[in-house]
């Protein structure tokens, strides 16, 4: 036992002048590494453990000039052959811990990704390609793919206005066609499930008649298929996935009034079945799955623009209502981001220097205090926003430039 102590205390010292401590909580580094039986037996480690007690109190040693007195460990070259600092003492994440949440705007100019915590903002792509009124989704592999969007093609004349499809590559920072839209449409929902894009739904652009039709999207085999029809034809309704099911939710109906009703497509049935409805008919809202629940906002019902925001729990199966927004607005975005929830955008009713009301886009972003059950005001514009579609998404620092 003796000699197997030797080595993993001979192992560790090779090793030790590798490992970022710094980047430890200061409490995880004194319950594991200070007290760590290895490290208390070994002098030349315990001489570097009092360093980086010392470095977690703000008091760094000189960096040395020579690259020989900083060892192989020096601070991950990144800083040349001057001002070495010991590798153990290294606070810079490596390439592949620059990973964060963000939430990811999609316009028609850029695709650009907004830090809610240090409100910072990264271009991720440009996007001239990608159609305003489109609708974009974030799958559970983290892919983003955007559909739709009004576009005509006027050298086709016997279909002139095409349903897009692309796919972002975020290493390339570019747009990736893909094949588009069998049946073009809009004002459908989007929804995924075991890779697999799913169109919900929506109005036909040709025809402008409302559409039950569901399209399936199988990213192996590169094409479209149709698969069961939605109970009903519906438009400007919203979709979300969750744990390999499929929600829509509300909408309006081919007599223009607004829905409550709610469906649930499990792909591996191949069936829609009817969920409890919304406490509140309405289409152009915002959805988000967020701690477990389905949360609704805003949106345009039947007595006009709403303000009001509802949860139905997975667990429970119920609806309840949660605090409203402050604003009565519509085609709200909504994003669940690392625990906390977000609205963004829309439009809203405001007046103008004639002092008429319009339906006028406000591009601002809002929090939502789970702890105080309020709506807090974030940033009053984010230019970015304007004709976005929003997402979670997960990106890498390093592939993206700060604005």
């Amino acid at each position: 036992m003796g000699a197997n102590r030797q080595r993993k205390s001979k192992s560790l010292s090779e090793v030790f002048d590798c490992i970022r401590f710094r980047l430890m909580t200061e409490k995880y580094f004194k319950d594991h590494v200070e007290k760590d039986d290895i490290i208390k037996s070994n002098p030349e480690l315990q001489k570097k453990i009092k360093v980086l007690k010392d470095a977690f109190a703000g008091k760094l040693p000189e960096p040395s000039k020579n690259a020989e007195k900083a060892g192989d460990g020096e601070v991950n070259g990144d800083v040349g052959d001057e001002d070495l600092l010991p590798g153990y003492l290294n606070d810079i994440p490596r390439h592949g811990m620059f990973v964060k949440d963000l939430i990811l705007l999609v316009n028609d100019t850029a695709a650009v990704a907004y830090d809610p915590t240090e409100n910072e903002c990264y271009l991720t792509a440009l996007a001239e390609q990608i159609p305003r009124n489109h609708s974009s989704i974030v799958t559970q592999q983290n892919q983003v793919y955007v559909v739709g969007g009004l576009y005509v093609d006027e050298e086709n004349k016997d279909q002139p206005l095409q349903s897009y499809f692309f796919q972002l590559d975020t290493v390339a920072s570019e747009w990736i066609g893909l094949p588009p839209l069998p049946s073009a449409r809009c004002l459908f929902g989007l929804g995924e499930a075991d890779d697999k894009i799913y169109v919900v739904a929506g109005k036909d652009l040709q025809t402008e008649g409302s559409l039950d039709s569901v399209l399936c999207y199988d990213p192996v085999a590169a094409k479209w298929n149709e698969v069961k029809k939605l109970p009903i034809k519906v438009y400007g309704h919203n979709v979300v996935s969750h744990k390999g099911m499929i929600y829509c939710l509300g909408g309006k109906t081919d007599d223009k009034k607004c829905t409550n009703r709610v469906f649930i497509y499990n792909p591996k049935k191949g069936d829609w079945k009817d969920m409890p409805p919304m406490k509140t008919p309405r289409s152009m809202f915002g959805v988000a799955i967020h701690k477990g629940k389905i949360v609704v906002a805003g949106g345009v019902t039947e007595d006009g623009l709403s303000a009001s925001v509802e949860a139905f729990d997975l667990t429970t199966n119920k609806w309840e209502a949660m605090t409203e927004f402050p604003q009565e607005r519509s085609s709200i975005s909504l994003v669940s981001l690392a625990g906390s929830l977000y609205a963004i955008s829309g439009f809203a009713m405001i007046q103008l220097e004639s002092k008429e009301f319009a339906p006028t886009e406000v591009n601002d972003i809002w929090k939502y205090e789970d702890d105080k059950k309020e709506w807090a005001g974030m940033l009053k514009e984010i230019r970015y926003a304007s004709g976005a579609s929003c997402l979670a998404t997960r990106l890498n620092l390093f592939k993206v430039s700060k604005l």
